[in-house]
């Protein structure tokens, strides 16, 4: 950020239930889902996201096997094969809340914890439920605001993630659809019933 390096380290503090950053030069403490500085001398500051998938390695290798792996050998005593939020996913509501606030949820009928593929582009911010997504072909084509993107779905492993047309990656992510709607209540939502958001 302005030619100066950011090192960037895990807080253990939450926003909006969500992990939050802080970088070593400054302090700043740092949204992932908002892309930018929350809190210190950066706040406002914004990153740019860069493309990342969420899946397993069988559908990585298979899709990139020239890919390097970086060694579960660190030299600390931890199993890296299990999930730390397996339980957490599992409550079923999120466990940061002692309740659900009213929202928008109920008329989207998407559960808070319901997994969902979130796209920003150019202002535009839409979700797209997994459940929505299995009924899918693989790969589909939507409209993206004054974008036509293509959404790619692996029923197998679960994985989402985005491209454009010419199939360069576009930056997504994968969370709880309480999450990203926390974030951005004005978002759409996918609904192929309809073969349009709302």
């Amino acid at each position: 950020m302005d030619d100066k390096r950011l090192d960037f380290g895990v807080s253990g503090k939450l926003y909006k239930s969500g992990l939050l950053m802080f970088d070593r030069q400054t302090d700043s403490l740092w949204s992932q889902l908002l892309q930018q500085a929350i809190t210190g001398p950066l706040t406002g500051r914004r990153l740019t996201m860069l493309p990342a998938e969420h899946t397993t390695w069988e559908s990585w290798r298979s899709r990139h096997p020239e890919t390097e792996v970086l060694s579960p050998d660190t030299g600390f005593k931890r199993d890296y094969g299990l999930d730390p939020y397996a339980g957490y996913r599992e409550a079923g509501v999120p466990v940061f809340r002692k309740r659900q606030t009213a929202s928008s949820d109920a008329g989207r009928k998407l559960r808070p914890m319901e997994r969902v593929l979130g796209v920003q582009l150019h202002g535009v911010k839409k979700a797209y439920p997994f459940r929505a997504l299995k009924k899918q072909q693989p790969e589909f084509k939507d409209q993206l605001g004054d974008m036509v993107v293509v959404i790619h779905f692996d029923k197998k492993s679960e994985t989402a993630f985005v491209t454009d047309q010419l199939g360069a990656a576009v930056p997504s992510v994968a969370l709880s659809w309480f999450a990203w709607n926390d974030f951005y209540p004005d978002t759409l939502v996918f609904n192929p019933s309809r073969n349009r958001s709302k």
